[in-house]
Formats: structure tokens, sequence, C-alpha cells
């Protein structure tokens, strides 16, 4: 059994709110007895404008040290989403902060979302994996973000190597029907793998919420 705390939070303008507000919501899901929270996708930080290059930070730089920290400290793991820089190349990446451990997993975006006349991968180029599947109380599980949910195979790559549970970090934009696509896409893509899926999405201005 895994109990598991899904945020759905405007997105934080600094690194310093969004630490602040991931400090605050670890305390009260601790609390709650979680074994999991789940922060959106940005959550490292986003405005409008935002250069994520101008932001980025390597995987074990300052802000994720932070966050192992307060992992530490409230004895709960932590997924969120980051702007990491790595060889010079800017990912929109999700990270996994164990409570004993520290960061042990990755998941670079796969999919940058171009489409009516927004090109995200102007701002990141596009990942590769890797397709960890990590344990929490024996829970196997998978990390994607956003976009990844329109194209099945990395959920049925997940599904093939036994993982339990797939976890979705999202900033997805609303607009018509996005809301009843997000519903279906989350749903469908835990029948056709018969697999567990959780979402945290981001909510408020261009973002549509439904965090399931």
């Amino acid at each position: 059994m895994i109990r598991i705390a899904l945020t759905q939070l405007t997105p934080p303008e600094t690194k310093e709110k969004s630490l602040e507000n991931i400090e605050n919501y670890a305390r009260l899901a601790s609390k709650n007895h979680a074994d999991l929270v789940v922060f959106p996708e940005y959550y490292m930080c986003y405005y409008k404008g935002i250069k994520p290059a101008d932001e980025a930070e390597n995987i074990h730089g300052g802000y994720v040290q932070s966050l192992e920290k307060i992992s530490q400290k409230y004895k709960i793991d932590i997924i969120t989403g980051i702007h990491e820089k790595y060889e010079n190349r800017i990912y929109d990446t999700a990270v996994y902060i164990n409570k004993y451990s520290g960061i042990s997993s990755f998941y670079r975006k796969t999919h940058l979302y171009d489409a009516f006349g927004f090109k995200e991968s102007d701002l990141y180029s596009h990942g590769n994996g890797p397709f960890d599947i990590f344990k929490i109380n024996d829970f196997k599980i998978g990390m994607v973000i956003c976009y990844d949910i329109r194209f099945p195979e990395i959920f049925r790559n997940y599904s093939l190597n036994s993982a339990d549970l797939i976890v979705i970090i999202s900033g997805w934009f609303s607009g018509p029907v996005k809301e009843e696509q997000w519903l279906n896409l989350v749903s469908v893509r835990a029948l056709e793998n018969t697999v567990y899926v959780a979402s945290s999405n981001l909510v408020g201005g261009d973002f549509t919420g439904i965090s399931t």
C-alpha cells in the first residue's frame, strides 16, 4: 500500500516561494501519513515570459539539495518538476527525492509541446528518459511529464517493466474541452496498461487543474 498526496497549485514565480510552498505541503502531507507528495511540472518556478535557461540548475544543485533537506526533515518522499541544466542543454525534468537517500531518480520530458502557436522546443531540449522504475513500499513507480500523456509508448514501456503506478506531473494548458481531454487521457492510460495513474497539475491562469 502507498499513500499519496497530490497537490494542485498555482505556479510560484521564484525558487524561494517554491521551496516555501513545498515545505508547507510536505509538512501537511507527512502529518496526514502520506508516503509521497507530488508537485506539478514547472514547480521550480514559472512566470510569463520565463526563460528556463535563466533559472535552470544542475540536478545536484542548490534547489534539489533544499528538496532533499525538506524530504529528510518531514520523512516524506517528493516528486516535483525542475528546470534542469545538463551539458549546456536545458531539460524539463521530474525528480524523485527519497527521504533517506535524496535524489534517487529523474525523468526528462520526451515529447515537448509544439502546437497551437506554442513551441516548447524553443525553451527545452527533448529528453530521452531515463525510464527508471523505483520503489516506494514495494510499489514500482515510473514518471512522465504532461504532454507525454498523448503518446502511449512510454506508458506501455513502464507497464511491460512491471510498473504498478505511473506518476504524471503536468502544467496542462486550459482551453476548449481541455479538461475533458485530460480526464480521458489519464483514464485511458491507466486502463490500457492495467496500472494506477496519479497526476499533479498546475491550476489558475493558463492551467486546468484537475489533479487525479
